[in-house]
């Protein structure tokens, strides 16, 4: 690429030596688009697909295009793909050790082939039914994941042949064709891939794989003195993140999630400040609490407002645009940045004006989950939760041909969550520490139960329970590790999260009360009066009182106005202004709530709580428009 100075047209390859700007390869030129695609149809001997999918416009340093050619091809595919130039498969993670051949559609004899020569308890593998130890780098996927992976394998096949003149790869004509091949597992905020192989597929829509491969990605967390402010629905209390972790958090029996990490449900219902891509604030609930294990640094944030905050290396920190918030790693964050922080009730932005690399002074960091906006106020300064539970897969030669840098946003962020380098052998010893708890023995000692009666601590004991951080740097870290209790199979349970069939959040809200009603030990009139005070009748309050102060926005060039310009368009541009806040948004929880408080036992205040509500939307918006009514309706 030649690159210029977009201002000055001088050459040079970073920065102008006049100006010092950014240079950059991309020119301003006509293009003929329908011969382009024409000459590229010519090319693939192809006949136009339905619809191929583009992009406004290109968000890299050298607006950088990629071949027509793959498009089309991905169009008559039908698979479609991220800003880096690969094609993903989202799921949730959940972690697995152990399996049955008759569990994961694939035989035993196929196992045999893919080094399954035995079973858990040194048996030659001659059954479906026999019991094997998960490789650390093998995965299951679910069968509509097989299926999108098909789809992929045969694109690349097809590309290798028409577009690069090459042999295919692939040769799949079925899922099952695929088992064995390679993919990259890649988690959210992180650009490091792990190499892991295809082992089979599960009825349940998830992706199994081991311990080690979810904790060879990384999280994201808080140190323990960090401040965070909470309600409990009565009042606001400030404390440091760790004490209201484990003040809610059973230490005597965590759980484990998807990266050996220990987290629970909070004990009550709390809520915690949060803002949404547009800077308005928010109560958000908090759904989960989590300890982790520290790394060896950390990085500490000072800003120009004297508020600082200490986290990970990849924890993801919000930084202000111009008219949004988005997410970058903690590495990325440099001083002069602009960070949203919490001022009385508002948000404004910061100055970074302190960076500081500091080493962990205690063993673990700690982090909340934090519903619909996943981020929180942490001393003051609104910054990312902990990642997801949902990764993604691709195949591993999408990776190596189709991937590329130069399709990459130059903002700062924008290498995000793309394979930038790949981990192709898993070390134990160098992943996330917290997976070094998982027991590894066949049945716990007499000695562990008398310990609980006792209340005994965990670590006063640990030595005399079996588990990985016993076997690290032997060859029974890899292998031998044995479970407690076993199952009928893997997918035994519910098969898909009620949170990904139900669309709406009131869908989600009325199968959550008729849950309580149909369960004794719950009121369900008290969980709706609940949901009504601490959520419905604040958004609605909150909403209402943002659409009386909004702003109005240019939709082209970002710019703000307190008020409608008598233009009434951008006086910079000359666009068109668009409502930052709109009716829907202030009354799309009032329906709902009207109806809870016809249909539940809510206490008389509350229902005149809602009532006043509906005058105030009713005096601000009118009545709605009546619907016309033809002589079908009345049939």
């Amino acid at each position: 690429p030649q690159r210029a100075c977009p201002s000055c047209h001088l050459p040079g390859e970073e920065k102008c030596p006049r100006c010092g700007k950014a240079t950059t390869a991309a020119a301003a030129m006509k293009l003929d688009v329908k011969e382009i695609y024409s000459r590229a149809l010519t090319h693939l001997n192809e006949r136009e697909p339905d619809l191929v999918r583009g992009v406004l416009g290109l968000t890299s340093r050298d607006k950088t295009p990629e071949s027509l050619e793959k498009g089309v091809l991905r169009a008559k595919h039908g698979v479609y793909i991220f800003k880096d130039g690969t094609v993903r498969y989202d799921m949730i993670d959940l972690p697995l050790t152990h399996f049955r051949p008759r569990e994961i559609a694939v035989s035993w004899q196929e196992l045999v082939k893919l080094g399954y020569l035995r079973d858990v308890y040194g048996k030659p593998l001659l059954s479906d039914d026999q019991i094997l130890e998960l490789k650390c780098q093998d995965i299951l996927v679910s069968y509509d994941c097989g299926e999108w992976l098909l789809k992929v394998a045969n694109f690349i096949d097809e590309m290798l042949v028409k577009l690069y003149k090459l042999e295919p790869y692939y040769n799949a004509k079925k899922k099952e064709d695929l088992v064995g091949q390679l993919l990259i597992g890649l988690a959210p905020h992180t650009s490091a891939g792990v190499l892991v192989r295809l082992l089979g597929y599960s009825k349940a829509h998830v992706g199994y794989a081991h311990p080690y491969f979810h904790a060879a990605k990384r999280r994201n967390c808080f140190a323990g003195e960090t401040e965070i402010t909470v309600n409990d629905g009565a009042e606001w209390k400030s404390l440091p993140i760790k004490n209201f972790v484990i003040e809610n958090f059973d230490l005597t029996r965590p759980e484990l999630d998807r990266v050996g990490t220990y987290y629970s449900d909070p004990q009550n219902t709390f809520w915690v400040h949060s803002i949404d891509t547009c800077g308005a604030v928010r109560l958000r609930r908090v759904t989960s609490v989590s300890v982790h294990r520290a790394p060896k640094t950390l990085i500490m944030f000072e800003t120009g407002r004297k508020k600082t905050v200490t986290v990970t290396p990849d924890h993801a920190m919000l930084v202000c645009d111009m008219t949004y918030q988005r997410k970058i790693k903690a590495l990325e964050l440099k001083e002069g940045d602009y960070v949203p922080t919490f001022e009385n009730g508002v948000m404004i932005t910061d100055v970074i004006t302190k960076r500081t690399i500091l080493e962990s002074a205690e063993d673990y960091v700690y982090c909340l989950t934090v519903d619909t906006d996943h981020n929180l106020s942490a001393n003051g300064i609104f910054t990312g939760q902990c990642d997801g539970d949902e990764d993604c897969v691709m195949l591993l030669l999408d990776g190596m041909i189709n991937f590329s840098k130069a399709f990459l946003p130059e903002t700062r962020g924008g290498s995000m969550d793309a394979p930038l380098v790949l981990t192709k052998r898993i070390d134990p010893g160098e992943v996330d520490g917290e997976c070094h708890n998982v027991d590894a023995c066949e049945k716990y000692p007499l000695k562990m139960y008398l310990a609980a009666l006792e209340y005994t601590h965990p670590k006063d004991i640990e030595k005399e329970i079996d588990h990985v951080g016993l076997r690290l740097g032997t060859p029974a870290q890899y292998e031998g590790i044995m479970f407690t209790h076993d199952t009928s199979d893997i997918s035994a349970g519910p098969l898909i999260s009620s949170y990904n069939t139900l669309t709406t959040m009131i869908e989600k809200l009325e199968a959550e009360l008729e849950l309580g009603r149909i369960i004794r030990a719950v009121d369900e009139s008290d969980v709706a009066e609940r949901v009504l005070k601490t959520h419905f009748i604040r958004d609605i309050m909150g909403n209402l009182n943002s659409y009386s102060k909004q702003t109005m926005r240019c939709t082209k060039c970002g710019s703000k106005y307190r008020r409608m310009p008598i233009a009434g368009k951008c006086t910079k541009c000359g666009n068109k202004l668009i409502a930052t806040v709109h009716e829907g948004s202030v009354k799309k929880y009032l329906e709902m709530s009207n109806r809870m408080c016809e249909n539940y036992d809510v206490s008389e205040y509350t229902k005149q709580r809602i009532e006043v509500l509906n005058m105030a939307v009713y005096s601000t918006f009118g009545e709605p428009p009546e619907k016309q009514l033809g002589l079908a309706d009345f049939m």
